[in-house]
């Protein structure tokens, strides 16, 4: 999803880290001022004729209601089991923004209006009337960890794992932890970082650090957003080529695009290389499955994205079960190590990173033990998950070594090896 970045403290590692059942209608193609609607003609390429260089791509498995009230800029990434929803009020999205996998946008009142370069990671939810990374300032701002004022002009907004907008306005240069909410009438000022797991309700709260729920702003975030943008730029060009070539290439069980950062190439399952594009789920580049075809019919759910197109290779052990809506992806330059026997809630979320060691992420890989089980809604990142342990729902664990038979228990962030133990407010 983004480049490994230099972090220079825990704590703000943990504020970075974040961090087609299609429904269509026919229509013909719009293009006009670098937008379309991704109607039938336009996908998956949207404008179905644009250049690679600029074009939008949208996975076939992203369910897309209503598309004449949906308007996609240039070089947006809509990844597998995206929802875009705008059967009541309309949906934009302009320039260089992405829609990660399991991202659901539900547009009601007067629509969410999406600004250029806006990260929407893996599971966030944007509903109701929302703004987001459409106005605000773009600095200077003060870096309270290098003590010193910067302005970003290029201006990027980062919604991370499993965040919730509901109604809100989040201007530009900010950041939404993973697993934070925002609620409705609220603006997020330019220049604040929302904590993980944090329940933000009201104007100050979003803008007083005083109050526990926000920081400031660091020079580090802007970096490592600007690498997310451009990796998912990268992915908009990569997955438009493989479509061109042959549109089954983006469909099912096939090829991750070759990039600057991915050499491209296929799944194995039952120690077979395997290109299925019937397949119902997406997995997609160097993941490497002990179970054979069939028994993966048998053991997973739908709308499942399993997507080393970035990091890899993934290394994932005999599953016990996998229930609808989980997702795998990893950094840049990183692996995926999955044991024997693990059982994935539905909107589980595992994501591959380096740990995070004395300000450098150079330390341990992401991987997860032997008959662990993962509860719905839990994000694993950056972390080493001990056999027989258990992660409950709605909770994270990041940068962190958990031991053998170890309980994280539901509604908690677990970070930096249990130094810092949250609640998930809502």
């Amino acid at each position: 999803m983004f480049k490994p970045r230099t972090i220079s403290s825990a704590l703000t590692a943990i504020i970075l880290a974040f961090v087609i059942g299609t429904q269509i209608y026919i229509q013909p193609a719009v293009a006009a001022g670098g937008t379309c609607n991704p109607t039938a003609a336009n996908l998956p390429i949207c404008p179905s004729a644009a250049p690679s260089a600029s074009a939008t791509f949208v996975d076939p498995t992203a369910t897309i209601t209503n598309p004449t009230n949906i308007s996609l800029g240039e070089k947006v990434y809509v990844a597998p089991f995206a929802e875009l929803n705008a059967t009541t009020a309309p949906i934009t999205i302009a320039a260089d923004s992405n829609v990660q996998d399991q991202v659901r946008i539900l547009a009601s009142g007067t629509g969410v209006e999406i600004g250029s370069r806006v990260i929407m990671a893996h599971m966030a939810t944007v509903k109701g009337a929302a703004k987001i990374g459409t106005q605000g300032s773009t600095g200077p701002f003060s870096d309270p960890i290098t003590n010193t004022q910067f302005n970003n002009d290029i201006a990027e907004t980062f919604l991370v794992f499993n965040c919730e907008i509901d109604g809100a306005t989040i201007e530009r240069n900010t950041v939404v932890s993973f697993l934070s909410r925002v609620g409705p009438g609220v603006t997020l000022p330019a220049g604040k970082v929302v904590l993980p797991g944090k329940n933000v309700t009201t104007n100050l709260e979003a803008s007083s650090g005083t109050l526990g729920k926000v920081a400031n702003l660091t020079q580090a975030d802007v970096a490592l957003m600007e690498g997310i943008i451009e990796v998912n730029e990268a992915f908009a060009k990569g997955y438009t080529d493989l479509a061109r070539a042959d549109l089954t290439n983006v469909q099912g069980i096939n090829y991750a695009p070759v990039t600057f950062f991915n050499p491209g190439g296929l799944p194995q399952r039952g120690g077979s290389v395997t290109r299925d594009p019937n397949f119902r789920n997406r997995i997609i580049g160097n993941i490497v499955l002990q179970d054979s075809l069939p028994q993966l019919d048998n053991k997973i759910g739908n709308r499942i994205s399993l997507r080393a197109d970035e990091g890899q290779p993934f290394n994932v052990g005999q599953i016990a079960g996998m229930a609808n809506d989980v997702v795998f992806h990893a950094l840049e330059t990183t692996s995926l190590t999955l044991g024997n026997g693990i059982g994935y809630g539905p909107r589980a979320l595992v994501h591959g990173g380096r740990q995070v060691v004395n300000g450098v992420a150079n330390g341990p890989e992401t991987s997860v033990g032997d008959a662990v089980g993962l509860a719905p809604n839990s994000v694993i990142f950056r972390s080493v998950i001990g056999a027989r342990s258990a992660v409950g729902q709605r909770s994270a664990v990041f940068n962190s070594t958990v031991a053998p038979r170890t309980e994280i228990r539901s509604r908690t962030i677990y970070a930096d090896n249990g130094s810092l133990i949250l609640p998930v407010e809502w």
